[in-house]
């Protein structure tokens, strides 16, 4: 039986809520006073380590106007530094800063610790299915997002 893309638009509509909430448990931002916008915003910079605003702004969708303001608040919270390109003055580059790479690295523990509760009583092959079915979305996504 093969599936067309109204199936897959129905599932994703379905499942997305319950992905939200258990994400945002997830993730608690008690010692980041950050919204999950710009929460998404610094792990893309993490990720790529350094980039541009331009390639930034593309990697969320969103324009350069939107995202100078979400990048605003992170540089004044000392979670990203921008800088100037020495070959293109009109280039801006962004990275996490020390700061925000304690942030992120303090998230993933707070993340780790979190799913070993609420994955305590599973069996072993369930989480490696959901950790499948994760590293699948993941590689099918950067695909889609070359």
């Amino acid at each position: 039986m093969s599936k067309n893309t109204i199936d897959l638009a129905e599932l994703i509509v379905a499942v997305w809520p319950n992905i939200r909430r258990v994400f945002r448990h997830l993730v608690s931002l008690k010692d980041a006073p950050i919204s999950m916008t710009q929460l998404t915003c610094l792990s893309i910079i993490e990720k790529q380590n350094k980039l541009t605003m331009s390639a930034l702004a593309k990697k969320l969708s969103m324009s350069n106007q939107q995202l100078t303001k979400v990048v605003d608040t992170l540089e004044g919270y000392e979670l990203v530094v921008r800088t100037v390109d020495e070959t293109n003055h009109r280039q801006i580059f962004v990275q996490t800063s020390e700061k925000g790479n304690q942030l992120m690295q303090a998230l993933r523990a707070e993340i780790d610790r979190k799913l070993n509760y609420v994955l305590r009583n599973q069996e072993e092959g369930e989480i490696d299915n959901l950790y499948n079915c994760f590293a699948y979305l993941a590689k099918y996504f950067a695909k889609i997002d070359e």
